[in-house]
């Protein structure tokens, strides 16, 4: 505003001089730039505030009343409280602030002696003290654009500082963050000494439901509904140890694990003797450091699996508007290249790079969509994989037999997301290799087990080239959540693709 209230007062001034021929009374303009001064050394004096600035506008709007209708020259003067007031504070006062500059105009041609609604300057006057208003609220949104800039920049700060200390401190972890290996590790320190018969470690996931990290023993069921547990929500809200009699399979200890004040997970344990109160208060006391460790590590694990959604949609951009638009270009200028040529074998040639230019540029097209294929957090893997396989089968001419059998609970975001990206390579090679009619895809989901099955009636792997990358990215996705792949020829034509995570059975 220093520099904004200079400015204004010497357009006034140039325009009333250029309109000196109908200007006899100049008094207005001197007192106009002594507000000015004053509002310019209070401006350095004070802060910004509401009161200061309708003072200014008080001061100046009465002047140029007392001025009319010379001073109708005087009024984008005006526009500099305005601006401030919106500068000041909200739109709010904003609107006091144009209030306060139509009274004062009303009060200078009052003391003034005029009428000011029989002059005939009076329309105009109306016109700016709604562009008075009009600035004021310019000023306050972009108040408010500069909030939001600051708390937004303030936000990436403490990001950046936080994400740099964890790249440090993870370097110097002993186990590292890997949610399975802390999780499989904090459970065994509690089963050891309860000698359990069977165990999971349940945390928490979106929509409230409990899944399990690691467990032990057999597992027929005895998870699924364990956030309705009476045990476990009592050990979770009361963040002690919760137990219940069992009958003859012993008893049912619900351990807690704490992270400050809040309750991360709990791990539940069917025992078969009795365990004292004061036996389970020190062994939840010892978990405490774990459950700090694989909170940590699961934290981790969402920042890296938003990183990595975002690296697959800024990939799919880069391709989208690097390669593919050249190659469309290319492409471009081969159907020019055809329509103007008479030479027989040189259209042959142009026609040949036309259609390898079109597959390449499928091919792209098929990548980029795989790129932003994320998986569906409200309806899991089997909706994910299902809605992939319609689409591809669609764009490939493919017949989709789809059988999806998945219950309410998930399994852990990073093993369904791994699970998801090795039936998509499955699919996308049945397209790409498979030269197949039908594509058959089963997803069975029973956590912590799943199988995705995927067959088609193609050429088989026979006749594929071994080693492919592909095949090797899909290996490795396996083992990284302990699955187990296998890749054969069906007996009938073409190939079998399964992947099952415990011990769910499928048929194919």
């Amino acid at each position: 505003m220093a520099v904004a209230r200079p400015g204004m007062l010497a357009l006034v001034i140039a325009l009333t001089g250029s309109a000196r021929s109908v200007v006899t009374d100049w008094w207005w303009l001197g007192a106009l730039a002594l507000v000015a001064l004053a509002a310019a050394i209070s401006e350095r004096i004070l802060p910004r505030t509401r009161v200061r600035v309708a003072a200014e506008m008080a001061l100046a709007s009465i002047i140029v009343g007392l001025g009319l209708p010379e001073a109708y020259l005087a009024l984008p003067y005006l526009l500099v409280p305005a601006f401030a007031a919106g500068l000041a504070g909200s739109i709010m006062g904003t609107a006091i602030t144009t209030l306060t500059g139509a009274v004062g105009l009303a009060i200078g041609n009052i003391l003034a002696g005029g009428n000011l609604i029989e002059l005939p300057t009076f329309g105009s006057v109306s016109v700016w003290v709604v562009i008075i208003f009009a600035t004021g609220a310019i000023g306050a949104w972009v108040l408010r654009l500069d909030t939001i800039q600051i708390a937004d920049g303030g936000r990436y700060a403490a990001a950046y500082r936080l994400l740099s200390e964890l790249r440090v401190v993870s370097r110097r972890l002993s186990v590292g963050l890997d949610p399975g290996t802390l999780a499989e590790g904090l459970l065994d320190h509690v089963a050891r000494p309860l000698s359990v018969r069977r165990a999971a470690l349940l945390v928490r996931r979106e929509g409230g439901n409990l899944f399990p990290l690691a467990h032990r023993g057999e597992d027929d069921g005895w998870l699924l509904g364990a956030e309705r547990d009476p045990v476990v929500l009592e050990a979770w809200s009361s963040e002690t140890p919760a137990w219940t009699p069992m009958g003859r399979r012993g008893f049912r200890v619900v351990l807690p694990l704490r992270v400050g004040s809040r309750t991360m997970g709990v791990i539940v344990a069917d025992v078969p003797d009795q365990v004292s109160s004061d036996e389970l208060q020190t062994l939840v006391g010892s978990t405490d450091e774990g459950a700090l460790r694989l909170e940590t590590a699961l934290l981790f694990d969402e920042v890296r699996e938003l990183a990595t959604r975002e690296e697959r949609r800024r990939l799919a951009r880069e391709i989208h508007d690097g390669i593919a638009q050249e190659l469309t270009s290319l492409g471009y200028l081969v159907d020019d290249l055809i329509a103007r040529t008479t030479d027989a074998d040189a259209k042959s040639l142009s026609t040949t790079l036309r259609q390898e230019l079109t597959r390449i540029l499928s091919n792209l097209r098929h990548s980029i969509f795989d790129l932003r294929s994320d998986l569906d957090h409200d309806g899991g893997l089997g909706s994910s994989l299902s809605a992939y396989a319609r689409q591809v089968g669609a764009q490939a001419g493919l017949k989709v037999h789809l059988v999806h059998q998945e219950e309410h609970d998930r399994l852990r975001p990073e093993v369904e997301a791994e699970l998801l990206r090795i039936g998509q390579e499955a699919i996308t090679n049945v397209r790409k290799h498979a030269k197949a009619k039908n594509l058959w895809v089963t997803v069975s989901v029973s956590p912590p087990n799943a199988q995705i099955r995927v067959v088609d009636d193609g050429t088989g792997m026979r006749d594929q080239p071994r080693g492919r990358y592909g095949l090797e990215i899909m290996a490795e996705r396996a083992r990284r959540v302990g699955a187990t792949l296998v890749i054969e020829d069906r007996p009938e034509s073409g190939t079998v693709v399964d992947v099952s995570l415990g011990s769910i059975d499928g048929e194919g």
